[in-house]
């Protein structure tokens, strides 16, 4: 860390005289001292959303930015062709489940904002509308739906705007109709039970307070009772040892499956890696750790009283073990697969029908393969599926039979499905009457790569590029670059319409599978996190070293996007190397490390990035720290910097300070160079409040991208 990244904030420009003028940011005289080191924070200020003047501030740059986004001329334009590309498929249909003879699926129809959910008599019986959002409210998006174990309800999830604050409504799948009940709090589960559900109740609900670990309380409620009857299932008072003190990890209970004589607690942060307790159903005994973050296991499964677990514990890829739950000793475990030179991929829960389990393997983030457990012999076998193109999805109709949905897709080719058994496959792979296959323009003009570069230090960085088979490759092409690099999470190759749409006007599409990434295994991500974070953004840059070095386009045409996570990502790539990008879109990012532990979402983040506690990962999140390596006066690309207000996962200041430091810093530069903070007020962790409008978002950062990477003037 340079001493002047730390000073920066002493030295300010007037912004007098501009003809774009940037709203006006006040500075206030805050620091913190860590370990003997004083870091000046002039916007402090920001941080407190509950103040009139902050709120205000927001509302002048968001309004500041849309004056320049609404005169994009390419947005309308990019708008159309996303709206025809939507068309293509006339029913998105997703999640298809089945109970009996009954499917249910969750479908989007050309002219809907948002997903309805349906169900329907066998595939060639009418379609009925179940739910839409209107049974919550104008504002709220369904996002989900589960069916309980014992098959006789569904669980159907809503969410207002952005929050990501569930609201459950119960339904009868016999009756067909909805239950009055009304959970006081945040559904967690289906509990052992016929009708028994977990629910989370927590002092407070908004996304900009902090809630401290101890506060949150687990209660079971019985569907057709009253909710003032509901027993306290986990609690601080009940259960203390359980909880975390330093609001660094998080509680959730959990019923394993409807064969299993265990309940189950997981203690969880956001590293690859739980800690389990359990004991018997209905026994009220102490629950006892069987699982500890120690011991490196990534997933769980059960059946019958046999935990199926994935252990990076010496084996950086994973391998899979077996563990009779009456024995709960790990060191007693099975090994049913040995670590493979491909990693798993799997970062939750398996794919898990009624005898198997569904693993998949990945190479480098964009070609699965798969292999099966079958739970009652837990032989391991390869899927009897043909892989025929880079991801292929399986998922189970239930846990009730062996019938699995097949999904097959890649960079530029939408899914398509069908269905078959695990244990007996069909002959020839079925499709439902409702699904219709579709075929998008511009796929078969795409050429797709998957190359491997070298980083800066020698590492050899997988890369995959989409450009147009025609496209003259030179230094005015304009080209984009994406990518993530944290968790251990990989960018995998799913289709997505921009892409093709992009490629097909010209542009080179980029994604670096970086450090900090699961595309070659837990070794890959702890290449990129904490202390060698670095590795991450750094890779990126050498990414776009290359692909100007290689002729495919130059500085001024160069953007690069990653949002969250991949805020530090973009962040630290444009502040490390200001002279390779025209242009970079951080998308609810994370900018401001120091302060991140102070955030609402922070402590428990602490696994991934470090806390300022620690001497070491205090600087590692120095270095990481996007707005205190802004520098006055140097040449910054272009900026679409974005936040949503309800964002439950990167507070709103985050991005903000860093929009507010880097207007500061090139004020000189606003007309040729705006940096813009766009502040989606319905909106919350990137998504938008439906369909239209996230069309509409893409295509104005996508008109901003084109305008100052200088593909139309």
């Amino acid at each position: 860390m340079k001493t002047k990244a730390l000073m920066v904030f002493g030295i300010f420009l007037s912004l007098s005289g501009l003809s774009q003028k940037y709203p006006n940011s006040k500075t206030v005289d805050s620091s913190d001292t860590w370990h003997g080191v004083t870091i000046k924070d002039p916007y402090r200020w920001l941080e407190n959303l509950q103040s009139d003047e902050t709120k205000n501030w927001y509302k002048a740059e968001n309004n500041f930015s849309s004056e320049i986004m609404d005169k994009l001329p390419m947005t309308k334009e990019l708008y159309s062709d996303l709206l025809s590309l939507d068309s293509i498929e006339p029913d998105k249909i997703g999640k298809v489940r089945q109970v009996g003879n009954t499917l249910f699926y969750f479908n989007i129809k050309v002219g809907d904002a948002k997903a309805r959910l349906y169900k329907r008599n066998g595939d060639m019986g009418k379609e009925i509308l179940v739910a839409d959002n209107s049974l919550w409210g104008n504002n709220y998006t369904i996002n989900d739906f589960e069916i309980d174990p014992y098959q006789q309800y569904l669980a159907i999830t809503a969410a207002e705007g952005g929050k990501e604050i569930n609201v459950v409504k119960f339904y009868n799948i016999a009756q067909g109709k909805f239950l009055p009940d009304s959970l006081p709090g945040v559904m967690a589960g289906f509990s052992p039970g016929s009708g028994n559900v977990y629910y989370l109740q927590q002092s407070t609900w908004d996304v900009h307070e902090m809630v401290q670990d101890k506060e949150r309380v687990f209660k079971i409620h019985h569907l057709g009772t009253d909710t003032t009857m509901d027993k306290v299932h986990l609690s601080f008072q009940k259960n203390p040892e359980l909880y975390d003190l330093e609001n660094s990890r998080q509680l959730s209970p959990a019923w394993l499956n409807i064969d299993c004589d265990y309940e189950a607690v997981f203690s969880y942060d956001v590293s690859p890696y739980v800690e389990m307790y359990y004991r018997k159903i209905n026994s009220g005994a102490a629950w006892k750790k069987i699982i500890s973050t120690a011991d490196e296991v990534a997933t769980v499964n059960a059946s019958n009283n046999k935990l199926f677990l994935v252990s990076k514990k010496n084996a950086r890829n994973g391998k899979l073990l077996v563990i009779d739950m009456a024995v709960a000793n790990l060191a007693k475990a099975t090994l049913i697969a040995a670590e493979k030179s491909i990693p798993i991929e799997a970062t939750g829960s398996f794919s898990q029908s009624k005898n198997y389990l569904i693993i998949p393997y990945s190479k480098n983030g964009v070609l699965l393969s798969h292999f099966t457990i079958d739970m009652r012999t837990n032989k391991f076998s390869k899927i009897p599926f043909q892989e025929t193109t880079n991801l292929m999805y399986i998922t189970p109709f239930n846990k009730g039979n062996d019938n699995v949905h097949i999904a097959r897709t890649g960079w530029v080719n939408n899914m398509s499905y069908t269905y078959s058994n695990i244990g007996n496959p069909f002959s020839k792979e079925k499709i439902f009457a409702f699904r219709s296959r579709t075929h998008y323009p511009f796929t078969d003009e795409i050429k797709v790569d998957e190359i491997e570069i070298p980083g800066h230090d020698g590492v050899m960085i997988p890369v995959s590029l989409m450009f147009k088979k025609t496209l003259t490759l030179n230094s005015a092409n304009v080209a984009y670059i994406t990518s993530y690099g944290a968790y251990g999470t990989s960018s995998n190759a799913q289709f997505n319409p921009l892409y093709l749409l992009m490629a097909h006007k010209g542009i080179v599409i980029a994604v670096p599978h970086v450090r900090g990434g699961g595309e070659k295994g837990e070794s890959w991500h702890q290449s990129g996190y904490k202390q060698s974070k670095p590795n991450t953004w750094k890779d990126l840059n050498s990414t776009a070293e290359w692909l100007i070095n290689k002729g495919y386009t130059s500085p001024k045409h160069l953007a690069c996007e990653g949002g969250s996570a991949g805020g530090i990502l973009i962040g630290r790539a444009v502040t490390e190397r200001p002279d390779l990008w025209a242009c970079a879109v951080p998308q609810v990012g994370c900018l401001s490390m120091v302060r991140m532990e102070q955030a609402p979402n922070g402590p428990v983040n602490t696994a991934e990035f470090g806390t300022v506690k620690n001497i070491n990962e205090f600087f590692s999140l120095l270095e990481m720290d996007a707005t205190l390596h802004v520098e006055q006066g140097v040449k910054y690309p272009a900026m679409l910097i974005t936040t949503g207000w309800n964002d439950p996962r990167v507070i709103s200041w985050q991005p903000a300070k860093f929009a507010a430091a880097m207007q500061k810093a090139t004020a000189y530069n606003a007309d040729e160079k705006p940096i813009l903070l766009q502040v989606d007020y319905n909106g919350g962790h990137g998504d938008s409040e439906d369909k239209f409008a996230a069309m509409k978002k893409a295509a104005g950062e996508w008109a901003f991208i084109l305008k100052y990477c200088g593909y139309y003037n």
